[in-house]
């Protein structure tokens, strides 16, 4: 299986130097009229909550939907992403039934006139609000993330459930970097808004370590349900998997405060990805994510990700 993730990874990076089809950007009225041409359509959204305009392009499997419904993944940095996610999820979708998987529809949320990332608005958008000191030191405007939650929950998701028989029970979330930050910062705060979420190199340094203060309070928690999670960092990052924050944080030490939280009610994966860069680990992850929001049920994610040292605590 790692061998399998590793040529689906190698394999897709290069399709990022591939420029999508273009297709006809629709504003929003209402309902946006959404065209499909090769099972691949977009469409702009202006949000109410956060005042952007979005591209949100998707990749509808061409097959039938599943008795329940298409799972969903929605994946940020749109722009950069969605051409090596539809990719993956036509080349997994060939055997997807030996793998255990449902065809998986993409919803990728992006910005207009970018080819890869609008640096700005997702420092915005994908962060929490940090300190005055923080913010006072940065490069760009931090703090949009709440809004962002907003705009995903509130009007993105009930737009897609209008037009497509999707599975409400089977929605996943995938960021990488600052949308890591963004992704863990989610389900700390709303964890019930999806049922999945992907971390790929998740921005920990974010003011000071400030996940850590919400993974602390995370732990004291006691739900009864988490929603499955899984996180990647690239071996080559910064370091590697024991980069220091500022000589107080660890980010091994993260992860592995939620190896610990593992149990029947929280189901958790963390790998490293050898000899990956923090950009590289952007296009590595995404046969994980497509897979994770794919598989059927816990039992299939498990037979694809659980390894001799990944079983859940009794």
């Amino acid at each position: 299986m790692q061998r399998s993730f590793f040529l689906l990874s190698t394999s897709f990076l290069l399709s990022t130097l591939i420029s999508c089809s273009t297709f006809a950007q629709t504003p929003i009225q209402n309902q946006p009229k959404i065209v499909f041409q090769n099972n691949q359509a977009q469409f702009q959204i202006k949000s109410k909550n956060t005042g952007h305009d979005y591209l949100i392009q998707i990749y509808k499997p061409p097959v039938a939907p599943p008795q329940h419904g298409y799972p969903v993944l929605y994946i940020l940095d749109g722009n950069a992403t969605f051409p090596s996610a539809a990719n993956i999820a036509q080349s997994i979708g060939a055997g997807s039934t030996k793998l255990g998987l449902d065809p998986l529809m993409i919803v990728a949320v992006g910005y207009p006139q970018q080819k890869t990332f609008d640096v700005q608005k997702r420092a915005y958008d994908y962060t929490p609000k940090p300190s005055a000191e923080f913010q006072a030191q940065g490069k760009y405007k931090y703090g949009g993330a709440d809004q962002f939650i907003a705009f995903l929950n509130s009007e993105l998701k009930p737009t897609i459930a209008k037009q497509f028989p999707i599975n409400s029970q089977q929605q996943s979330l995938y960021g990488h970097s600052f949308g890591g930050l963004f992704v863990l910062y989610h389900f700390f705060q709303k964890p019930d808004a999806f049922q999945r979420y992907f971390a790929a190199s998740p921005s920990l340094w974010f003011d000071q370590g400030m996940l850590f203060q919400q993974l602390n309070h995370w732990q004291s928690q006691k739900p009864n349900h988490s929603p499955l999670l899984m996180t990647t960092v690239g071996t080559h990052e910064q370091g590697g998997p024991h980069t220091q924050l500022n000589n107080k944080f660890n980010e091994a030490d993260f992860f592995k405060a939620l190896e610990n939280k593992r149990s029947n009610q929280f189901s958790y994966w963390h790998f490293y990805n050898p000899a990956e860069q923090h950009i590289t680990n952007l296009y590595a992850s995404l046969p994980k994510a497509l897979m994770f929001a794919s598989c059927q049920n816990l039992e299939s994610c498990k037979s694809l990700f659980d390894g001799p040292l990944q079983q859940p605590a009794k």
